[in-house]
């Protein structure tokens, strides 16, 4: 299929936008209600490393009060190190202590402390968690207060704390200012893409380090069956670094294991060290070393780039980038900023039908009927000037009662959401036949909207709320599959915090890249606002708005997908796309209002 061109300047965009969601992790810029969205810096990474801060260690005589705030002072240190921490604690305490098994963020200004006989209480509010990895746990239980109640004693006559946390503890303005989302990059079960998991990390010299340490061990438990990894267990990083040279080389030096790999796996796994490298600013190519000797890359030798393996790219490099629509009741898709018919898809005399969902490869389109009941699917190819051609038209699924607008996955497979008088019934086709899919948390429940990610791993629905509840919710659950694609189970479906702030009517969401999704909401009688929500849930504490921008009308749904370059659309009850262009602001984007059911594909 010929990729679209829209008289809007959609890579522009994308690329502001990106460059504002990677600000929005750090906590460094506010998106505007009105005016442009300002671009800002790069990811840090080597060539970037927030200032130095070197805290001083336990002042002689100091008191328990003074001995526990420099103690969490010390845990502020850039370059991240607890050297200092340690001298605030005990022989023992130091020797048992383990900042490594996780991070505590704390907000709501300053910690209150309560001070007594050889004892010092910690009280933080607005705490959130990460795992040792740096994965996003969200608040800690009751509330996001949190204590922690240290024991201190004398040594050598100076009071040293004896019981320390094994946490990392840190204010919210030091997590926004000197942690960056990242991502590590794992397969899907079929090992066609890669799925980004994403974990914050401290910028500088050590996000390759600690980038590739993530790596190695491997996807976490919750993440077993959806994600996989071909660097063998046990891999362990030889070096106690990963240098990068000026030159821009990253040389991980790995042990034996990786030797046992075949020529295929051993690509696989060098592809998600090349993925997760890349996201630092200052790396261009890499260097693996198994037990002192360079690993070489056919084609690419001992030093390849690490972006050669764009064919696993989560976003799916391969799927069209048309955009598609009903216009009159026939299928549309605009190439060249242009729309053109394909012709015949739903023929004289076939039902009509009120939404579409074409496949990645732009060769299937699924029809949901006027009443909401059934589903066609028509099989089309490409025509004259690398347009859509008409195929065969075929029923797919009937007996439905309220059938969502479909999604197809990765593997050519139509999910299907049934807005039943019991709540929403989930049902994957596959080869034509039917399976009904339970999904704890979306099943039985009043379900609005739903999306399925580019690889096919993660499902993100709107649950309406009852009357007299808090507003409607964005859930998110994990797709686990077999080596083929087809659907194994869908895990327990969770909130995902859409904003910092309440968001009570969902109007409607999609995929906005791999682990981003715009979220379209209503805020006022007649004003809607695009939020850009990450799917680890971290959009609901970073104090950073992550707006897109306000749109000063009503709006029915949110038009974009997660390949690079494609636009962002916002539709109007009366069927009029406006888009966010590359100065901040909402225009029209130029395609003739009456476009039903516009969307790309998936």
């Amino acid at each position: 299929m010929t990729p679209r061109r829209n008289p809007v300047p959609a890579r522009a965009v994308r690329a502001a936008l990106l460059a504002v969601l990677a600000l929005l992790v750090s906590g460094c810029v506010n998106l505007p209600t009105s005016g442009p969205v300002q671009a800002g810096p790069t990811v840090a990474g080597t060539e970037e490393a927030p200032y130095d801060f070197n805290p001083l260690g336990p002042r002689p005589n100091a008191t328990p009060l003074d001995i526990v705030s420099g103690f969490l002072l010390a845990m502020q240190a850039t370059p991240q190190t607890t050297s200092v921490a340690r001298q605030f604690l005990t022989p023992e305490g130091r020797a048992s202590w383990s900042p490594d098994a996780g991070t505590v963020i704390y907000g709501g200004g300053q910690p209150r402390y309560t001070a007594g006989t050889g004892a010092v209480t910690v009280h933080l509010t607005d705490t959130a968690r990460l795992d040792a990895g740096g994965r996003w746990l969200g608040e800690t239980p009751r509330g996001g207060r949190l204590a922690f109640h240290l024991r201190l004693v004398k040594v050598h006559g100076q009071w040293r704390i004896s019981n320390p946390p094994d946490v990392l503890v840190i204010p919210q303005s030091h997590f926004e200012q000197r942690f960056q989302q990242f991502n590590l990059y794992f397969f899907d079960e079929s090992a066609q893409v890669l799925v980004p998991e994403p974990v914050y990390l401290p910028v500088g010299d050590q996000a390759p380090t600690l980038l590739v340490k993530g790596l190695l061990h491997g996807p976490a438990k919750q993440q077993q069956g959806v994600v996989r990894s071909f660097i063998p267990p046990r891999t362990r990083l030889d070096d106690l670094s990963v240098p990068v040279s000026r030159q821009g080389v990253a040389t991980v030096s790995l042990s034996a294991p990786m030797l046992t790999l075949g020529a295929d796996e051993r690509q696989l796994a060098l592809a998600q060290l090349g993925w997760t490298l890349a996201q630092v600013s200052g790396i261009d190519r890499m260097k693996i070393q198994v037990n002192g000797s360079p690993v070489d890359v056919p084609g690419q030798g001992v030093e390849p780039s690490v972006d050669v393996w764009s064919q696993f790219d989560p976003a799916v490099s391969w799927a069209s980038h048309e955009l598609f629509g009903l216009r009159d009741g026939h299928v549309d898709s605009v190439v060249n900023g242009t729309e053109h018919r394909v012709p015949d898809v739903f023929p004289a005399g076939a039902p009509k039908v009120r939404s579409i969902a074409v496949d990645l490869a732009a060769e299937r389109v699924a029809g949901v009927t006027e009443d909401g009941g059934s589903v066609l699917v028509a099989r089309v190819g490409p025509g004259p000037g690398g347009t859509a051609s008409s195929g065969t038209l075929a029923p797919a699924y009937s007996g439905g009662t309220d059938l969502l607008k479909p999604a197809w996955d990765l593997y050519g497979q139509l999910w299907l959401v049934d807005r039943t008088a019991a709540g929403a019934v989930v049902t994957v086709l596959r080869d034509g036949k039917p399976t009904r899919v339970q999904v704890p948390g979306v099943s039985g429940l009043d379900v609005t909207a739903f999306a399925l990610s580019r690889d096919g791993t993660r499902l993100v629905a709107v649950v309406d709320g009852p009357p007299g509840s808090r507003g409607d919710r964005m859930v998110l659950a994990r797709v686990r599959r077999d080596h083929s694609g087809a659907v194994v189970s869908v895990g327990q479906a969770h909130e995902v915090a859409v904003a910092t702030g309440p968001v009570r009517h969902i109007r409607d969401l999609a995929w906005f890249s791999p682990t981003t999704v715009a979220v379209l909401a209503a805020t006022g009688r007649s004003v809607c606002e695009v939020f850009l929500s990450r799917v680890d849930g971290s959009s609901g504490f970073v104090e950073s708005s992550n707006s897109v921008q306000l749109f000063p009308g009503r709006a029915n749904r949110v038009v974009t997908s997660a390949a690079p370059g494609a636009p962002l659309y916002v539709e109007t009850p009366t069927r009029q796309l406006f888009a966010f262009d590359a100065s901040g602001r909402w225009t029209d984007a130029g395609i003739p209002p009456g476009l039903v059911s516009p969307t790309f594909v998936g």
